[in-house]
């Protein structure tokens, strides 16, 4: 009776035993981590990109990666010594072991027994990197399961895989993983230039990396430093002389820091489709950036007393459209952080290259004659008379000379002659988004640049022209796809209007013979000054290089007297001073299909595949102020009888007289095409005749006016 009660008991244990074993392998079986085929699956996972200029140098600097994804070292070029601490410091028989190490487990755990705490871990390498992969909490049972992974993990990977992949990911203090982000965190240095000592404090650190960290120095981490390099000369890691100048050395600490800042341009690739890895290669020169960003910033210092904040420079390689710098940089804080090279403004003159390049293939040439004199032009219900910037008027002037001289009058000529909506419809092929407006409000003003668009726009269009008429896209980073190149116009009015920028002599009248845009290598310039003087603007480009230049107050302040030439126009020279150091160009290339002939006594390139077409520069006869429906308002200030207002006839011929009429009432005669009204209020009616040498009379059209 009592053998039989002694089986039943004995069979209750056994069957308990198996349910507890058969529970603790499922349990195992079930916590298992999911390996990975090979360890650049794993860190394959990017939270941050990396960025790098063109030659591999980081644009940014970022450890909110779970894995060290940019900053990883092959085992062979890990300095040897490093690697010997590291092994024999946190796993001495980690080539005879198959993941873990049981005589280190035991030897630990008698330790522990014997002090009654736990004062010494005996986790393999392979154990550290299995807790990598799969974090888990500290259990005896998550202890089991980690031992189990171990051996899996070296069944899949070679001892050498394991040891770079802990080296490259082991944690250390401020987000950094693996010997390379520590040496230079705490040295500035790379691996192979560490001393001894060093290297003896990276084994060190990872001990307690939350606990460890030299910018927290304290002499207990000295203190274990000094220990550590004693056990590596007794075990015949490092001689008694490297020992003895390692216990002397002083860690001198040394964050290194990025070698350029280029944080708007970082702004703006994120902002496009690329594919995300290990890192992004853009198409930035770290170089150029750095030294066009420094002579930015001195230009826009210099500027400070002319009320200048806001500087942006855009740098592209013309083969290419390879954006080469993006710069910006403000002296005022709260505008500091606004990518300035994307924001809108009026391009003023800096967008005349473009018309004129129009009328090039309309029939223009570049020796048409253009009238430079007083013009004026209905604006609303007023009248808006334009000027050239010097307020002087040349007469007649060729179209070399009123580009190269920027001059307005024969500018608004001009797009009278290729029409606004085909001028305007041509600048949104050349890719201006930024218009917010119809052609017809912008009207004959937008020969003078008065629609916004961003320096890429520009710059892009510019290219174009580099480019003997081929648009081609801007590219940022490597791989990326942009629009089809296409031409937009013939080499022939493109390379022409090179020519003509990058002609001293043409822009004589306004800049003078010495002018600060004649560069030393051929290079063609424009500048561009709104209205106010709110945006001040240089665009160049030579065989190599595209380069433009803006300056002004994102709060659209503006500056005190700051031209395109006296401001960026100084500042685009010494771009290309320094672009020249990397390239040296050669002359601008013009199309051999461009005849040269002699007019007058001058020669001139023309194209002979386009039809001159005759430009009429001259207005017909026709009354040009009161504009017809114009209001007019006294002004309380000044007394009536001193306020007038003057009626001109525009285009009067010689001996010509011209009769004035107000409601229908012959009020003057004049041999002058200008006669000045006292301003009487009310609705009225003005008309003039213009009575010609032979007595004949003209009549012109009635005009409504109203004076309040």
């Amino acid at each position: 009776m009592l053998l039989k009660s002694l089986r039943k008991e004995r069979k209750k244990i056994l069957i308990t035993a198996a349910v507890i074993v058969i529970a603790a392998v499922a349990g195992i079986g079930m916590n298992i981590a999911r390996l990975p085929e090979t360890f650049d699956q794993l860190t394959a996972r990017v939270d941050k990109v990396q960025f790098l200029d063109r030659s591999g140098i980081p644009l940014n600097a970022s450890y909110r990666n779970y894995w060290n994804v940019h900053d990883a070292m092959r085992l062979y070029d890990m300095p040897p010594l490093l690697v010997k601490m590291f092994v024999f410091a946190e796993d001495k028989n980690f080539y005879s072991h198959h993941g873990v190490d049981w005589f280190a487990r035991l030897s630990a755990l008698a330790q522990n027994v014997k002090a009654m705490r736990i004062v010494r871990g005996a986790s393999s390498i392979t154990e550290q990197v299995v807790r990598m992969i799969e974090p888990r909490s500290r259990t005896v049972f998550s202890k089991i399961v980690e031992s189990v992974d171990a051996l899996r993990l070296e069944r899949r990977f070679s001892k050498n895989d394991i040891l770079e992949f802990y080296l490259n990911q082991v944690p250390y203090a401020a987000n950094r993983r693996g010997v390379r982000q520590a040496s230079l965190y705490y040295f500035s240095k790379t691996p192979d230039r560490l001393s001894v000592r060093e290297m003896a404090a990276l084994v060190v650190l990872v001990r307690a990396p939350s606990l460890f960290d030299l910018y927290a120095k304290n002499d207990l981490i000295d203190r274990r430093i000094d220990r550590q390099l004693k056990i590596f000369a007794q075990q015949g890691l490092i001689g008694a002389e490297e020992l003895s100048a390692a216990l002397k050395e002083k860690i001198n600490l040394s964050r290194v820091e990025l070698t350029v800042s280029a944080p708007h341009f970082l702004e703006y690739v994120r902002s496009l489709d690329f594919q995300a890895g290990r890192a992004v290669e853009t198409t930035l020169d770290a170089f150029l950036q750095k030294k066009v960003a420094d002579l930015t910033e001195k230009r826009l210092q210099s500027l400070k007393h002319k009320n200048v904040s806001n500087a942006a420079v855009l740098v592209v390689e013309r083969k290419t459209g390879n954006i080469l710098a993006w710069v910006v940089e403000s002296t005022d804080k709260n505008t500091a952080a606004v990518n300035a090279v994307l924001i809108p403004r009026q391009p003023a003159s800096a967008q005349k290259p473009l018309l004129y390049a129009l009328a090039l293939t309309k029939g223009m040439t570049a020796a048409t004659v253009i009238k430079d004199a007083p013009f004026a032009r209905t604006v609303g219900s007023g009248v808006h008379h334009f000027k050239n910037y010097s307020r002087t008027y040349y007469g007649d002037v060729t179209l070399r000379q009123a580009l190269g001289n920027s001059l307005n009058i024969p500018a608004l000529k001009t797009i009278e002659f290729v029409g606004v909506q085909t001028y305007f419809d041509f600048l949104r092929e050349l890719g201006f988004s930024h218009f917010e407006q119809k052609a017809d409000f912008y009207r004959e003003g937008l020969a003078l640049g008065n629609a916004e668009v961003t320096l890429p726009e520009l710059i892009r269009a510019y290219l174009m022209l580099a480019n003997a008429g081929v648009l081609k896209p801007l590219y940022a980073f490597k791989g990326q796809e942009g629009e089809a190149e296409k031409r937009v116009l013939p080499e022939t009015a493109a390379t022409l209007i090179g020519n003509i920028l990058s002609d001293p002599l043409a822009r004589q009248l306004e800049f003078g013979i010495d002018s600060v845009l004649n560069f030393p290598v051929q290079t063609a310039v424009k500048t561009g000054t709104s209205t106010d003087y709110r945006d001040a603007w240089a665009i160049g480009y030579n065989a190599d290089f595209v380069a433009g230049v803006w300056f002004g107050n994102l709060t659209y302040e503006p500056m005190l007297d700051v031209t395109g030439a006296s401001g960026p126009g100084l500042l685009l020279r010494s771009v290309f001073t320094e672009l020249n150091k990397i390239q040296n160009s050669g002359a601008l290339y013009l199309s051999p299909r461009l005849e040269k002939r002699i007019i007058g006594n001058v020669s001139e390139y023309f194209d002979p595949d386009v039809a001159e077409t005759s430009f009429f520069d001259g207005e017909k006869i026709a009354l040009l102020s009161p504009q017809n429906a114009i209001m007019l308002a006294f002004d309380p200030r000044v007394p009536a009888e001193y306020q007038e207002y003057p009626f001109t006839v525009s285009s009067l011929p010689e001996k010509a007289s011209v009769l004035w009429f107000v409601d229908e009432k012959k009020i003057a005669e004049t041999q002058e095409d200008t006669f000045f009204w006292r301003l009487e209020k009310g609705s009225h009616t003005v008309r003039a005749q213009v009575v010609l040498e032979n007595g004949e009379i003209i009549d012109l059209p009635r005009h409504r006016i109203t004076v309040q």
